[in-house]
Parts: structure tokens; C-alpha cells; sequence
């Protein structure tokens, strides 16, 4: 797929609108051309790590597509007009893949996350996908690696021959480490985040309702109200406030 996909300005990041068929089409050409490319699924909190950091904003808008994954965002590209739009939540997207490697012998692994709870997730989709075939699982040390051990890693990565690999290191973690080694490996990387704990079990998913409602972070709050409030607090709220004002100047722009 060569065409140059649009993309939207959220405050001061791109997120592209598009459907789950076209990321679907995507990835099998990427595959076929054995290109290697990222893709970031994007919500909030990364919107406004953009807004603070210069370095997360290169990485996240470097990547090959970005796609909405929290409602607000979603909520955002359709008031700035994009009626393309699909509301792409992570879970459902990483699912999505799943289904599609297990259906075309695409070759899947993982980067990130815990040993347990890789091994949860491995045996939680071979229950589910029959055919899925994950060539990889790897859990990196909580701290920053040598050199020697990248060299290995990537070593490893290619030696699997997986077509595609969910990064599971959390945001800004992921997004800085797929930009950083894009052109030392060959597939398709996606930064799934706390979605490996959901296919794990380790925590809850929240229910369709909420998540249409745009409630979705508030379940996850009440969950782990010490870890998420303050981050939850200040970016919602940074948020709201930045993207009234960007939403105002569109309106305004839009009547002349």
C-alpha cells in the first residue's frame, strides 16, 4: 500500500482515520513486502506525552499509522471533521490481528509485559486461536540494556521470522522504542500497551457500555486509583482544555 495516508492534527500529534479493514489490508502488504514499519494506537495520555515532549512526538508521528484508540480521540477527529473515522480501542484491534494471523499463517510474537504474564497470554490465545502461531515471547529487564543484550534481542526477533510483534512496554516506553529500532527489524510492531494484561486476565476489561460512553478510563481508575489518578487528573484535564481552544480556531476557520 503506497498511497499516503491522511492524517489529523489533535492539538499536536497525527492520528490517521481510518477503518479496521484498511489496518487489516495494511498489514498482510507489509507482510508480503517484508517491510518493517510500526503503527502506535493512541489515546490521551499519549496525546498530551506529545504535547509535553518533544522526543514522543517524533516518535509517535514518525510511525506508519496511528490510529484512535481512546473515544475521546475518536470524539476529536470526528468534530474536526474526518467522517472516515473508526473507533479503534487497542483490545479489539490486537483481536482483530489475532484472527487474522490465525486465518493467514501470519507469524505473531511479544515484546514487553512480565514472564507470567506472557506465558498467561500465550496460553490464554492458543485456547481461543487454534492455528495462531506466537514465534516469539520476550520479557526485558526493568532497567536499560547493554548493547550486547540489544544485539541479542534483535538477533532473536529476526530468527523467530515473525510477521508481526506486539510491544508491550507501555507509553512513552513503546512508542520511543519502535521509532528507535524500526529499521533494525523486519515486521509490523504495534504498541498495545496495558492490553497485554487484559489478554492475559491480570486486569479487567472495561464494559462496551462504558467504553462508548468514553468511561472507559474510569473503570480502569477505580481499578488502580493510586497509579492512574494523577496521571488520569492532569491529562484529561490538559486535554480538555487544549483541544477546546484547537476546536474553536477549526470552527472559526471553517465560517470564513
Amino acid at each position: 500500500m503506497k498511497k499516503q495516508l491522511k492524517k489529523i492534527k489533535i492539538i499536536n500529534y497525527l492520528i490517521n482515520p481510518i477503518k479496521i479493514s484498511y489496518l487489516l489490508k495494511f498489514i498482510l502488504s507489509a507482510k508480503k513486502s517484508k517491510k518493517s514499519n510500526y503503527i502506535c494506537i493512541s489515546n490521551v495520555h499519549s496525546c498530551i506525552e506529545s504535547y509535553k515532549s518533544v522526543e514522543f512526538r517524533l516518535a509517535h508521528n514518525s510511525a506508519d499509522i496511528a490510529i484512535p484508540d481512546g473515544r475521546p480521540i475518536y470524539w476529536a477527529l470526528k468534530l474536526l471533521g474526518s467522517k472516515s473515522a473508526e473507533h479503534l480501542p487497542g483490545y479489539y484491534v490486537t483481536e482483530k490481528i489475532c484472527e487474522l494471523a490465525n486465518k493467514q499463517n501470519i507469524n505473531i510474537g511479544f515484546y514487553g509485559s512480565t514472564s507470567k504474564n506472557l506465558t498467561k497470554i500465550k496460553n490464554k490465545l492458543h485456547k481461543k486461536y487454534k492455528n495462531l502461531k506466537i514465534k516469539y515471547l520476550y520479557s526485558p529487564p526493568f532497567r536499560k540494556l547493554n548493547l550486547k543484550e540489544e544485539i541479542k534481542i534483535f538477533k532473536n526477533i529476526k530468527k523467530s521470522k515473525i510477521h508481526i510483534l506486539f510491544v508491550c512496554l507501555g507509553c512513552p516506553k513503546q512508542e520511543l522504542w519502535m521509532y528507535k529500532n524500526k529499521n533494525k527489524l523486519n515486521c509490523t510492531m504495534l504498541g498495545i500497551g496495558a492490553v497485554a494484561d487484559f489478554l492475559s486476565g491480570n486486569k479487567i476489561l472495561p464494559n462496551k457500555f462504558f467504553e462508548y460512553l468514553g468511561l472507559a478510563w474510569l473503570v480502569r481508575l477505580i481499578t488502580e486509583p493510586r497509579r492512574l489518578f494523577w496521571r488520569y487528573f492532569s491529562s484529561n484535564t490538559i486535554f480538555i482544555f487544549l483541544f477546546f481552544l484547537q476546536l474553536i480556531r477549526y470552527k472559526l476557520f471553517n465560517k470564513i
